[in-house]
């Protein structure tokens, strides 16, 4: 499996496990947890709430190490705080989980409290400090608005914590790392929802793994061989090795017919949690895989193709008409970039050594030459960014579509400040523009970088010297790659004129092939 692949695979399984939060059942964990007597609210699920901008911290409700509160005349402990996450210890990262109780009725809406029942609610819209966060207990928390948290889609397996109460001004407000601090200690509160900040977004991960299935092989009336051993990674990143298994096997019957036999199990986890297993194993004598397609464009690499080839085939199962999914690896020894380089038709075998033959079939198109970032799989990010709508791809170069205004004046400008766009999958980058057109015309200098495929970041090639010096008003850079690059991420680096005044971009667009050429 190549790196990049792996990580969408682990991001795909972080925002599989967001969504699913209402369905998956309470780890055993929670076994122990009181009882709410509350009709309201549905039986509580512990989770680990890690917050975007300060990553590897999580939200914390009367926190030891918790800071002084910013509230008016405030001189006690701020009620909800981050702290780092106890990763080495399971006894000390289960007691950093907060209970999620399910608002009956409401749609991913939950009460967050702590394993001391303490509820998070928001001030009343009648108290001066309605942003600042206080605590109170489930039951009579269960049917308050200012207790209900919505946990709304923010992208990229993220969330935001909105309350169900609008502020006095119909405003809605979302959990907010306060002024961006990611010490630990640091204080939570409320603010006017804006979902793409960072400080405004969290993951929630379920203390539960996820593990990938098994698929296995056996001829008519042999037992299968099962895994005895499984590899579990959790939302946060921890992976563990989870045996011995305990599986439940079929009536001994079973594997006389041929077809499809699921097998369930179970293991422990990283918490002494019950992790549920399933195994899939085929029954019969499998073909060899059928044909596996991929369209590509003139001029890809062998390193771009191979990455984006599939990682299983199909193989059918005797006669049943059903299929076995098996993982398969390509050979690409014999195939050089010239083989890419024109319209055609290209065939790469699978290794030896699997157990069957299969091929894949490229298929190479004219390239056509798009803007990248207004592609599917892009994900913008930036170290600072105010209440200005992201409008950096809407194709509108003149408008502005970013600023990082702050309060504080001069001293407090961000500089130099930074957008990112992640790519879910590599792209060939050709050529690079940026530009600030009747905005702020604070630019400086400009520096674009492309991500690599091993995960860095290097200065876009060209003849231009980085960083770029802006001496217009407006801002009109545009960049062609000496050589194209193959990037899984874009990034521009911005540094103002003077601190007088913030900065403003208005768009910013990469060029390259299309990934799958229109017919």
């Amino acid at each position: 499996m190549t790196p990049t692949r792996s990580r969408l695979l682990r991001a795909a399984a972080t925002l599989v496990a967001a969504a699913s939060l209402l369905a998956s059942a309470p780890p055993a964990l929670a076994a122990t947890e009181t009882p709410v007597s509350a009709s309201a609210v549905g039986a509580a699920q512990l989770v680990l709430v890690e917050s975007v901008h300060a990553s590897g911290k999580v939200l914390q409700i009367g926190a030891g190490d918790a800071q002084v509160s910013s509230a008016p005349g405030s001189t006690t402990p701020a009620v909800a705080s981050i702290s780092s996450m106890a990763q080495a210890d399971p006894q000390t990262l289960s007691a950093q989980a907060l209970r999620l109780y399910p608002v009956v009725g409401s749609a991913r809406t939950f009460l967050i409290a702590d394993q001391k029942d303490r509820v998070l609610t928001r001030s009343r819209n009648d108290q001066d400090a309605l942003r600042y966060l206080q605590t109170a207990d489930v039951a009579d928390s269960a049917t308050d608005p200012y207790a209900q948290w919505e946990l709304r889609d923010a992208g990229n397996g993220a969330v935001n914590l909105v309350n169900v109460q609008r502020d006095r001004e119909g405003r809605e407000s979302a959990l907010d790392l306060y002024n961006w601090k990611t010490a630990d200690g640091s204080e939570v509160q409320t603010y006017t929802l804006n979902a793409s900040a960072a400080v405004q977004q969290w993951r929630v991960h379920a203390l539960t793994p996820t593990v990938t299935s098994p698929s296995l092989v056996t001829t008519p009336g042999v037992l299968p061989t099962l895994p005895s051993s499984l590899s579990g990674r959790y939302g946060w990143g921890r992976t563990v090795t989870l045996s011995p298994i305990t599986w439940a096997l079929p009536a001994a019957t079973t594997w006389l017919t041929p077809g499809m036999v699921s097998v369930t199990g179970t293991a422990k986890g990283f918490f002494g949690e019950d992790v549920a297993l399933t195994a899939s194993v085929a029954v019969g004598a499998l073909s060899d895989a059928a044909d596996s397609a991929l369209t590509t464009y003139a001029g890809a690499t062998v390193a771009e193709v191979a990455m984006r080839a599939p990682a299983t085939v199909q193989r059918r199962i005797g006669d049943t008409g059903q299929t076995l999914t098996a993982p398969v690896r390509w050979d690409f020894t014999g195939v050089t970039d010239a083989a890419f380089s024109t319209p055609g038709t290209v065939k790469v075998p699978a290794v030896s050594g699997l157990g069957f033959s299969a091929t894949l079939v490229v298929t190479v198109s004219a390239a056509q030459q798009v803007n990248v970032l207004r592609q599917s799989g892009v994900h913008p990010d930036w170290s600072f960014k105010d209440s200005t709508t992201f409008a950096l791809t809407d194709g509108n170069r003149t408008a502005t579509g970013f600023a990082d205004w702050r309060s504080g004046g001069s001293a407090n400008r961000v500089n130099p400040n930074r957008v990112t766009f992640y790519l879910d999958q590599p792209r060939q980058i050709s050529s690079v523009n940026v530009y600030d057109i009747g905005g702020k015309q604070n630019i400086g200098s400009v520096t674009v970088q492309y991500r690599t495929t091993r995960g860095g970041w290097a200065n876009l090639p060209s003849a231009i010297a980085w960083p770029a010096a802006n001496t217009s008003a407006d801002l009109r850079l545009e960049v062609t790659a000496s050589r194209p690059v193959l990037a899984t991420g874009l990034r521009v680096l911005v540094k103002n004129k003077t601190s007088s005044t913030w900065m403003t971009l208005s768009e910013i667009e990469a060029f390259g092939p299309q990934l799958t050429p229109a017919s």
